[in-house]
């Protein structure tokens, strides 16, 4: 067969030839004669040499003519078709097949499970190559991964058997990445060509447009499943609880027809309430999640759908979420034979726990125990705090009202308590004998009380300036917070600041309101101003509770006004990282999994402990010593619960194609599969060639 050319019409600069001909004759050499009177002079030539001069010269033109020649038919490229004479051989080719193998895939429609229907296309596609040809997998999940390199098809067709669906997101775009690299590393004599096996679900597939790939390499869909799938979705779970945030879930209907659902909500493994859940097409519901009383620690939460639909792993979230132990308050009370709301500590016990002496006491943030001052030392006595920095009391946070006295023993522990890192609340008052309240806390007061001050009738005092860095005022810096500038004072100590004190907040003429200290590991606070309302009326205003629990909660070393704390919440197919601290570091942790079996951590020098969320539900983490560090809950990932897929059209055109020529290294006959090109061998027998004449023209004769 003859050779057939890319750019024949080049073939007219042969007509150069001719130039270096003329020129050839143009400088040949012509003997001259010339006449002399004696030839004795001149030494004798054999005539020979001009012969062989002649020659090399031709050889020479010859050799020009046949470089100029060369040059030109390597710019027609001529080349010889692989199927010379029209036989039937076709070239080797060479497969990869993408498999999509995120959580969509485990859905079921009209059609049956997807993910069968995944493994037969893939099957399908590996069974058309022949002998020669050779095929790759690529998994497609959250991060893209060769499940098997280039080898005979039916080799690659026995990875499939391991291969499974993974409850995780998938990206193909970087999928066709990882192909377009087995590609470009493999033997150019392959034709390659992509298969994408996939539901094409929106979320998978919208990378697909940042992906280029070589323009010879064709992508073909094998599309799985249906364009648009019924399914509802527990797609949010959040328990955190505030004075502000109540708990809620999220359903969602994804199918494109109105439709219903029952959730059931569980806690720690019972069931609470199932409700229903009408839905229209596209809508979402939150529904609240109304929690029982619950003791401190960490629980385990629920919200399961009822009734079939096309994902079934979508229809179940989880949570976790902690309790705080409360904030234990012992409140101080030495009027007695009094009615409630006329005891000094009435309002404290009112802005800390409402429902104090009730029956129907919720979950709070303090647990209040009321007591007089003589048995103050009993309580904390039982509490074991004698030596500082290791306290073991029963309580966190001591308030006294004014008082005229308290026993010697008490004061004492009080001390003591304080440096082991507890909490006191001191309020002035008309009970309070000045002199005898600065002898017996002298080690722990910040401030030197004097007597009373009566402002004047027409202007009392207000609050002024107030740090509002502090977290015991933090909440009047928040929009909708308040001020405590609104309560009026009639009534004040004389007070000197000590050196150790830090004036948290003033009246607006200047004297301190509200002073703080430490104390070995503890915190004091002393308020210029009554427990009740003989000095001020701020405990009749809103924002005093506000107030009175962000102080308690600091003294008490809690700066968090949740009630309950939700816990971590990572997604399949992610890597979960934990902090449990610098101190932590190359420590042992064990982590359980939902399905109750357990494996091994272990700290990095850093505190972070890393493993691959694979299992939905809760896990716990165990720290050396066998304590429950710390739950966290692992869900699907909510983008997988919307199955709407592109058409294999749209897909297609996302695809960016472009010529690559030249990217790689080419064979000496071209890289083109489909026939093999002599134009890269033309140029170099005339570098060779040139090469040649260089030398010969320049090699000096006799």
């Amino acid at each position: 067969m003859p050779f057939l050319l890319t750019n024949a019409f080049l073939l007219t600069a042969l007509a150069g030839l001719g130039i270096p001909v003329l020129i050839h004759l143009l400088l040949k050499r012509r003997n001259q004669k010339l006449k002399f009177s004696t030839l004795r002079f001149f030494e004798a030539q054999d005539t020979r040499s001009s012969s062989r001069r002649r020659l090399r010269n031709l050889f020479l033109l010859l050799l020009r003519l046949l470089i100029f020649a060369l040059i030109v038919l390597a710019f027609t490229r001529p080349f010889l078709p692989n199927n010379l004479g029209g036989t039937a051989s076709r070239p080797r080719r060479q497969v990869v097949v993408v498999l999509d193998r995120s959580l969509s895939l485990t859905a079921k429609d009209s059609g049956g499970n997807r993910w069968d229907a995944a493994l037969k296309a893939a099957r399908g596609a590996l069974g058309a190559l022949g002998n020669d040809d050779r095929a790759a997998l690529v998994g497609a999940a959250a991060r893209s991964e060769v499940i098997a390199p280039f080898a005979p098809a039916p080799v690659t067709a026995q990875k499939l058997s391991s291969v499974t669906a993974r409850p995780s997101t998938s990206d193909l775009g970087d999928a066709l990445r990882e192909a377009a690299r087995l590609i470009a590393n493999s033997d150019d004599a392959f034709e390659s060509s992509i298969v994408v096996v996939s539901d094409l679900q929106r979320s998978g597939a919208e990378t697909l447009g940042a992906v280029t790939l070589p323009k010879d390499v064709a992508v073909t869909f094998l599309p799985v499943g249906e364009a648009i799938a019924p399914n509802f979705a527990v797609t949010g779970l959040q328990l955190s609880v505030s004075e502000t945030n109540t708990p809620f879930a999220t359903v969602s209907n994804f199918g494109d027809v109105d439709g219903a659902t029952t959730a059931e909500f569980r806690l720690d493994g019972k069931p609470v309430w199932t409700r229903a859940v009408p839905l229209p097409s596209g809508g979402v519901s939150n529904l609240d999640v109304m929690l029982p009383k619950l003791s401190p620690g960490w629980h385990d939460a629920e919200v399961r759908l009822k009734g079939g639909d096309s994902l079934a792993d979508d229809d179940v979230r989880h949570a976790t979420f902690l309790v705080p132990a409360p904030v234990r308050v012992l409140v101080v009370e030495n009027r007695t034979e009094v009615r409630s709301f006329e005891e000094q500590s009435f309002f404290v016990l009112a802005a800390l726990d409402p429902f104090f002496g009730g029956t129907n006491a919720g979950t709070g943030r303090f647990t209040v125990e009321q007591i007089r001052p003589e048995g103050v030392a009993a309580k904390l006595r039982n509490g074991k705090t004698a030596t500082p920095g290791t306290r073991t009391a029963a309580f966190d946070v001591v308030i006294l009202p004014a008082l005229k006295t308290l026993p010697a023993e008490a004061v004492g522990l009080l001390s003591t308590f304080v440096k082991a890192g507890g909490g006191l609340f001191l309020f002035g008052g008309e009970a309070l004998a000045s002199s005898r309240f600065n002898a017996e806390f002298a080690g722990l007061l910040p401030v030197q009380v004097g007597e009373p001050v009566k402002a004047d009738e027409e202007l009392p005092w207000r609050i002024g300036d107030f740090d509002r860095t502090s977290p015991i005022f933090g909440v009047f810096t928040l929009e909708g917070g308040g001020t405590p500038g609104t309560a009026e004072f009639t009534r004040r100590h004389g007070v000197q600041p000590g050196v150790t004190a830090t004036v948290l907040a003033r009246f607006d003429d200047g004297i301190p309101f509200l002073l703080g200290a430490t104390a070995g590991t503890g915190r004091l606070l002393f308020a210029n101003t009554s427990a009740d309302t003989a000095w001020t009326d701020w405990p009749k205003h809103k924002s005093f509770v506000p107030w009175l629990s962000a102080a308690t909660a600091y003294l008490a070393g809690r700066t968090e006004d949740r009630l309950l704390e939700s816990g971590r919440e990572f997604a399949t197919g992610t890597e979960a990282v934990l902090s449990a601290g610098a101190k932590a570091g190359k420590t042992p942790f064990t982590l359980r999994h939902p399905d109750g079996t357990e494996s091994s951590l272990t700290a990095s020098p850093e505190g972070l402990l890393a493993f691959e969320a694979e299992r939905p539900g809760i896990h716990g983490l165990r720290d050396d010593t066998g304590r429950e560090w710390l739950r966290f809950a692992v869900n699907v990932p909510s983008q997988e619960s919307d199955l709407n897929a592109l058409n294999v059209g749209d897909a297609g055109r996302k695809i960016v194609h472009q010529d690559t020529e030249g990217s790689r290294p080419a064979g000496l006959f071209g890289g083109d599969r489909q026939r093999q090109e002599f134009w890269r061998l033309l140029l170099l027998s005339a570098l060779l060639l040139l090469f040649a004449e260089t030398l010969i023209s320049n090699r000096t004769t006799a």
